[in-house]
C-alpha cells in the first residue's frame, strides 16, 4: 500500500512538472497567431487533445486562468459508444479585407468565407483524433479557392512510475502567409514522442524526440529531426525547474528551380527553466539558452544564438484574464529561398474581459521581428528583416451551451526591407461554431 502510494505521489509530481511546460507551449502558440505568419484570420480552434489531458489542464496548479476550448464535461454526450466518444464539430466565418497578396506584385480586396465542419474522436480517456477539413472561398479573382485539412493524433499511456506521450500532426493549406507575400501552399507533417519519469516526489526527468517535414511548393523543403532532455526539481507544489540539453539535424532540398541548394545543418541546445505559480492570481513561466548552429556546408560559419520563451498569466479579477508572452527561435528559412536560417523574436500581449455576464471582449497586440540571414554568393551577406505588427479583437458570446459566436477584427503590418514583401491588410468579420 505504501508503494502504490509514492508512485501516485511521484506521478502527481511528474504531472505538475509537465503541465508548466505545455502551459508555456500553449502561451508561445498564440504568440505566433498574434505574430502572425498566416494573414488570414482562420476559424475558431477546436480542442483536440483527449479528456485525461484536459483534466489535467483544469486541475493544474499552475493554470491562473483555464486554458479555451474545453470540453465542458457536465454537459450528455449523445454519440458515446462505449469507450468511444464522437464529437462532431462545424464553423464557419464571413470577413472583408484588403491588402490580401496574392502575389508579390499587388494586394487585393477581397471577401473570404470559410467553413470548417469536423469529427474529434476520444478513444478512452488517453487517445483523441480529429480531422478537420476547411473550405475557403474568395471572391477576388486573383486568389484561389481551396480546401485545407488538418489531422491530430494525441495520447499516452503510464506505467509505474513512467509516462509516455504520442503527439501525430498533419496540415495542409494554401493561403497567403507574410514570408512568401504570397498565396502559398504547404504541407506539414510533425511527430513528437515524450517520456516522463520519476525518480522521487522532487526529481523527475523528460525525455522528447520530434520529427518535422514542412514541404513548401515553388520554395524549399526541410527536414528536421530534434531531441532535448531535462532534469528537473521540485521545489514545491508551485515553484519546479529543470537543466535541458538537446540536438537536431536538417535536411534542406530546393523544389523552387531557381538552382539554389542552402546547406543542412546540425545544432545543439543548452537551456533552463522555470516554472512559478507566485500567487492565486499570476504564474510565470520561462526557458532560455543557447543554440549552436554548424552548417554541413563549405563558406558557412557556425552560428550561436540565444533562444528564450516566457509566459506570464495574470487574473486581477474573476472576468478578467490577461497574458503576456514572448520568444525568440532560430531555424531553417523554407520560405525565402536563397536565406540559410531565419532568427525569429516575437511579443504579445492578450486580454480577456467578461462583458455583461455573457460576452466576452477579447483584444490582442504583437510584434515579430524575422531575420532572415542571406550567405550565398551573388548575395552579398546582407538579409532579409520583416517586421510585423498585428492587433485583433472579437468580441461575442456563447449560446445553446456549446455554440459560440464572435465579431472579429484583425490588422497587419509587415514592413520588410526587401521589395515585394510589404504589406498592410485589415479585416473584419463574423464567426460562428457549434461543438460537441
Amino acid at each position: 500500500m505504501k508503494g502504490k502510494a509514492m508512485n501516485l505521489k511521484n506521478r502527481m509530481c511528474g504531472r505538475n512538472l509537465n503541465r508548466g511546460g505545455v502551459l508555456l507551449a500553449a502561451s508561445l502558440l498564440a504568440v505566433h497567431r498574434v505574430g502572425g505568419a498566416p494573414v488570414l484570420m482562420g476559424p475558431p480552434p477546436v480542442n483536440t487533445a483527449p479528456p485525461a489531458a484536459q483534466d489535467d489542464a483544469t486541475n493544474n496548479v499552475m493554470n491562473v486562468f483555464l486554458p479555451s476550448g474545453l470540453v465542458n464535461g457536465n454537459l450528455p454526450e449523445p454519440f458515446q459508444y462505449g469507450p468511444v466518444t464522437f464529437r462532431p464539430h462545424v464553423s464557419y466565418s464571413v470577413s472583408y479585407g484588403n491588402g490580401i497578396q496574392a502575389g508579390t506584385s499587388g494586394a487585393q480586396d477581397t471577401v473570404i468565407q470559410q467553413l470548417s465542419p469536423g469529427l474529434t474522436v476520444d478513444l478512452g480517456r488517453q487517445w483523441s483524433l480529429d480531422y478537420t477539413p476547411t473550405i475557403i472561398f474568395y471572391s477576388s479573382k486573383q486568389l484561389q479557392d481551396g480546401v485545407n485539412h488538418a489531422a491530430a493524433l494525441n495520447g499516452g499511456i503510464s506505467y509505474e512510475d513512467w509516462a509516455f506521450s504520442l503527439m501525430q500532426g498533419y496540415s495542409s493549406t494554401d493561403e497567403p502567409t507574410f514570408e512568401t507575400g504570397a498565396q502559398t501552399s504547404q504541407q506539414t507533417y510533425s511527430t513528437a514522442l515524450g517520456a516522463h519519469y520519476a525518480f522521487s516526489d522532487k526529481m523527475s526527468a523528460d525525455f522528447g524526440v520530434n520529427q518535422l517535414f514542412n514541404f513548401v511548393e515553388n520554395f524549399q523543403d526541410s527536414y528536421n529531426w530534434s531531441t532535448m532532455e531535462w532534469v528537473n526539481y521540485a521545489f514545491s507544489p508551485r515553484l519546479n525547474a529543470g537543466l535541458g540539453a538537446g540536438a537536431g539535424y536538417t535536411i534542406v532540398k530546393d523544389n523552387s528551380g531557381a538552382g539554389v541548394n542552402n546547406p543542412d545543418a546540425v545544432n545543439e541546445q543548452l537551456q533552463a527553466r522555470i516554472n512559478w505559480r507566485a500567487t492565486g492570481k499570476i504564474s510565470f513561466q520561462a526557458s532560455g539558452g543557447l543554440e549552436d548552429e554548424q552548417f554541413l556546408a563549405a563558406g558557412y560559419s557556425d552560428s550561436l544564438n540565444p533562444i528564450f520563451s516566457a509566459a506570464i498569466q495574470y487574473q486581477p479579477f474573476q472576468v478578467t484574464q490577461i497574458s503576456l508572452a514572448a520568444s525568440r527561435t532560430v531555424g531553417t528559412s523554407d520560405y525565402y529561398i536563397i536565406a540559410q536560417s531565419t532568427e525569429s523574436t516575437t511579443v504579445s500581449l492578450n486580454l480577456n474581459q467578461r462583458v455583461l455576464v455573457k460576452y466576452h471582449l477579447n483584444l490582442g497586440v504583437g510584434y515579430t521581428k524575422t531575420d532572415y540571414t542571406v550567405a550565398l554568393a551573388g548575395f552579398g551577406s546582407g538579409s532579409r528583416t520583416d517586421d510585423i505588427y498585428s492587433f485583433n479583437a472579437s468580441f461575442g458570446r456563447s449560446f445553446l451551451k456549446r455554440g459560440n459566436w464572435a465579431i472579429t477584427y484583425q490588422y497587419s503590418d509587415d514592413a520588410s526591407n526587401t521589395g515585394g514583401y510589404s504589406q498592410r491588410s485589415n479585416q473584419i468579420g463574423f464567426q460562428i461554431g457549434y461543438s460537441y
